[in-house]
């Protein structure tokens, strides 16, 4: 057990962002199921990297939970387990998960993971991400109408249709999103899901940019760097998109180490209700 010693700052970041925003991780419907997912993943990637000893929770949590459920009566059950016997449905288990984490923690007498509406609206990962959430939409469809809008793409975003998009695909099941920001102005997202491939889970960037008057000072790259990490943690095997040609677009993406998939394309009907 930890004892008297706290978790690491960045367990502590990581399982704060998770409570506060659990659809930025563990997609637009989070359960308990999708939670135990992600830590098992991420401790998994801890020891492929031979990173640290690989804990993220308090080691004696499924005991704690037996003793809390079941007293003395033995059994060989986790506390996950556990928690999905007492509550079948999964966002209310996730709810019984941060209580029982909080009284376990507390008995070692360590700080509880803070409840959402005590905590500041900017706590970052250690990378300076921030995980994109419904409320910051808005700004980020402005910035994105900023970007887009101009060269190499020229497209023709007004302040609705943005917005819309930027909406649509926050509630897309998997969506994950990140940002950074500067004096409440983002300086960089991007926007995507995962969607489950017969060798894994794969991660569709859907939107990446940065804004125009901060481009060319290495923010695409700080930013791409920190997306494979925190998709390393949940156990993402492969990373793609679709993109233009040209240096200021694929020419970036092949600079990060993207290749070109042979044997693929991308074929579209010019008149979706055209026979």
């Amino acid at each position: 057990m930890y004892g008297t010693q706290d978790i690491t700052p960045e367990e502590r970041t990581l399982l704060t962002n998770l409570r506060r925003a659990p659809e930025s991780y563990l997609g637009a419907h989070a359960g308990l199921r999708e939670l135990y997912s992600f830590l098992h993943g991420y401790e998994v990637s801890l020891l492929r990297h031979g990173l640290r000893e690989a804990r993220l929770l308090p080691e004696d949590l499924t005991e704690y939970a037996r003793m809390r459920m079941l007293g003395r009566l033995p059994t060989d059950r986790d506390w996950f387990s556990l928690l999905t016997e007492r509550e079948p449905d999964g966002e209310r288990a996730l709810l019984l998960f941060w209580e029982l984490l909080d009284a376990c923690l507390i008995s070692h007498g360590l700080a509880p993971i803070p409840a959402p509406e005590h905590i500041p609206v900017h706590e970052p990962f250690p990378d300076g991400l921030f995980p994109v959430q419904e409320a910051q939409l808005p700004e980020l469809a402005r910035s994105y109408r900023r970007t887009f809008n101009g060269a190499p793409w020229w497209d023709r975003w007004d302040g609705d249709t943005a917005l819309r998009r930027l909406q649509d695909l926050y509630r897309t099941p998997g969506f994950a999103g990140w940002a950074l920001w500067e004096e409440d102005i983002p300086q960089a997202c991007v926007l995507g899901r995962s969607e489950r491939y017969y060798d894994g889970d794969c991660f569709q960037i859907v939107e990446f940019w940065v804004e125009p008057g901060r481009q060319r000072r290495g923010l695409g790259r700080l930013l791409m760097a920190a997306l494979r990490t925190q998709l390393s943690l949940r156990g993402i095997v492969r990373i793609y998109l679709i993109t233009s040609p040209g240096d200021a677009t694929a020419g970036f993406y092949r600079k990060n180490g993207f290749l070109l998939q042979d044997g693929l394309c991308v074929m579209q009907l010019q008149e979706a209700g055209s026979p």
